[in-house]
């Protein structure tokens, strides 16, 4: 990299270029496709990102590499992390890696604690497991994905050339990247096997006839190759060449343009490879790969000069705009707390035994008979909307025992200020009551607010961005709480955003399709539901989720919300499980494959 890359990204210390040059070289030995691909991208981004992923092929290192037991190796990325941590408090590193992200977490506000929890995801790479299903295998993959993605992000975002349109389109980004990754566990397939390690399926080889004893023999049969070619199929429907499921930004658009064009042809080679992918890792050639980013290149210099983008330079602070939301607020950010696991019912009751691939992903709720059932007891309405809140509390626990990937919640919709002001301000200080709540916030949940914030009491607004902003790295259960909601207005939303775009000449009105439309959702990568309940015996949706509940299972139960509890929850998902799922088809072989693609 020649000095003037330093030069327009800030960096003129030679100690700092050093590091930096370090990142880099190791990003181009280890990661050779991705160093490729942010070759396209502005200086500052390149070094920025190279500086990450440096960052993460030493945590993967650290936990994957040497004699040592696994535990001792996820220990000695622990303490590189803490070295980490003590060198940002100084400021400065004698470990060039880390230097450089000092560098990012002074200049950038970069959260140099977000390593720590994807160290320790890492934990089953070290421990060898092989995935039982795809969906398990899909999980692990956006546990560890997701977070670096974040991470890149931020970096990106700072340096103004975001990778997402909002935090919601990193999920869509994600799945892409399932397929990016099954390309490579495809390619290195050989490697694999000659370290005993089977990272495919025994879903998969299951459906081949094989076992993995099979595979680590390393025989080319008929049945490894039907396993070949599956899996090569499933990484083309995760790719979706033809059809995005968002609207990139131009970042986006560029580098995953890039990866994706590598991969198709990596693709090409598996399936042409046939035996000698047992043999030895497949590998692209540097001239073939400059050739396919040839024109991807070309373009990508011409348009960074024609875009918007701002250059930041790595030099600078970090702006205030940049910092966390907490200094935002005025306060000062709080320490991370421990995760800690659900409490049991009081009962002893536990979840029904199902595997992860009978549950459904996502599971909305429209809470129903709070007021009902305060007026039974001759209570003021408010009473209900409390003892509503215990209900919602224990059903949150139970999604969290059982392994719900998403929960949603209907709880003020843009309907509800009809209501009286007394009842209204009664909802919302539950609301309040239930953002103060450390101990829910304890829990392994991710939190997000669906709904605009015209009409909110400013604090109540500030509390749910901060619950937003500290539990945004959390991977367990996505807790989706709807305040001033309203579905047929988040659709006017996604029109108008979209219209907007037509006429700022960033989408042509002709290539406007249902995937535009989700792309602009205010929470584009909310997944579609698989279950609606409702409580308190009536039969309709109420205006909640219309764009995502379009194939949802209906559950309507008599009991008011303030008697249910996580039980309930588990009964609904059991009663879901048990229903048929066509889409609008019949089950052939192409269906399956597209609900399994669905649910992972």
């Amino acid at each position: 990299m020649i000095p003037s890359v330093y030069a327009r990204a800030g960096i003129h210390d030679a100690r700092l270029r050093e590091a930096y040059r370090v990142c880099w070289r190791l990003t181009r030995q280890r990661y050779p496709h991705l160093w490729d691909c942010m070759r396209v991208m502005p200086a500052e981004v390149r070094l920025g990102l190279s500086a990450l992923a440096a960052t993460f092929m030493t945590i993967d290192d650290l936990t994957d590499d040497g004699p040592e037991s696994a535990e001792e190796r996820v220990r000695r990325a622990s303490a590189w992390i803490t070295a980490l941590e003590g060198d940002v408090e100084r400021g400065d590193s004698t470990d060039p890696v880390r230097k450089a992200m000092v560098h990012l977490a002074h200049t950038l506000d970069f959260p140099v604690d977000v390593l720590r929890p994807l160290s320790e995801r890492m934990t089953r790479d070290v421990e060898r497991t092989t995935p039982r299903t795809w969906q398990e295998w899909a999980q692990y993959q956006r546990r560890i994905h997701g977070p670096c993605l974040a991470a890149m992000d931020l970096v990106a975002t700072r340096l103004g050339a975001p990778l997402t349109i909002s935090a919601g389109h990193a999920e869509a980004m994600v799945d892409m990247m399932l397929g990016l990754q099954l390309v490579d566990d495809l390619t290195d397939l050989a490697e694999d096997l000659e370290n005993d390690y089977v990272k495919l399926p025994l879903e998969a080889l299951d459906a081949c006839g094989l076992a993995t004893r099979d595979l680590l023999e390393r025989r080319w049969t008929p049945a490894v190759a039907q396993l070949v070619r599956s899996a090569t199929e499933r990484a083309r429907a995760w790719l979706h060449p033809d059809e995005p499921a968002i609207s990139w930004t131009f970042t986006s658009a560029v580098l995953m343009g890039a990866f994706r064009s590598i991969a198709l042809v990596q693709l090409g080679q598996v399936e042409e490879a046939g035996a000698a992918i047992l043999a030895k890792p497949l590998t692209l050639p540097y001239p073939v790969r400059q050739r396919i980013l040839l024109s991807t290149r070309a373009k990508a210099a011409v348009a960074w000069k024609l875009s918007p983008f701002t250059r930041g330079a790595l030099s600078a602070p970090a702006p205030r705009e940049h910092r966390a939301a907490a200094d935002l607020l005025g306060r000062q950010p709080a320490a991370p707390t421990p995760v800690l696991p659900p409490p049991p019912h009081p009962s002893g009751a536990r979840p029904p035994a199902l595997g992860p691939e009978a549950l459904p992903r996502h599971v909305a709720i429209v809470m129903d008979g709070n007021g009902r059932w305060a007026a039974d007891r001759a209570l003021p309405r408010a009473q209900g909307h409390r003892a509503g809140a215990e209900a919602l509390r224990d059903v949150v626990h139970g999604a969290l025992e059982i392994g719900l990937p998403h929960l949603t919640v209907y709880t003020f919709s843009t309907e509800n200020w009809n209501r009286s002001p007394a009842e209204v301000e009664a909802i919302l200080d539950v609301v309040r009551d239930n953002i103060a709540d450390q101990k829910l916030f304890d829990l392994d949940l991710r939190f997000r607010w669906s709904g605009v914030p015209g009409g909110l009491p400013k604090d109540l607004v500030e509390g749910l961005q901060e619950r937003e902003r500290t539990t945004r790295h959390r991977t367990n259960l996505t807790f989706t709480v709807c305040i001033n909601y309203g579905g047929r207005s988040e659709l006017a939303q996604a029109a108008q955003s979209i219209a907007q775009a037509a006429v700022d000449g960033r989408i042509n009105p002709v290539r406007i399709n249902q995937h535009t439309l989700a792309g602009h959702l205010p929470i584009p990568d909310l997944p579609d539901v698989d279950l609606l309940w409702r409580t308190g015996g009536e039969q309709r949706t109420s205006n909640f989720l219309p764009w995502h509940s379009t194939y949802a299972e209906l559950h309507f139960t008599p009991t008011y919300w303030p008697d249910t509890d996580r039980r309930d929850l588990w009964h609904a998902i059991a009663t879901y499980t048990q229903r048929q799922r066509r889409y609008g088809t019949a089950p052939t072989d192409t269906a399956t494959l597209r609900k399994e693609l669905h649910a992972t």
